[in-house]
């Protein structure tokens, strides 16, 4: 439902943020910050890539 969106990780912060563009029916993902090569990218579950506030399930 989601394409490639659903296959990132939560992080808390995050290295990526969302963007929802409801009208184009998209969601882009944006980096908040340099990402050094073979980095993984994360996406806060929150909302906020900067919340951190606990999820509802354990993140390792």
């Amino acid at each position: 439902a989601l394409g490639y969106v659903a296959l990132y990780n939560h992080a808390s912060p995050a290295n990526c943020d969302y963007l929802m563009d409801f009208k184009q029916q998209t969601i882009s993902i944006i980096t908040v910050r340099s990402i050094a090569a073979g980095e993984e990218l994360f996406i806060n579950y929150n909302g906020d890539w900067n919340d951190e506030k606990a999820v509802w399930f354990t993140a390792s």
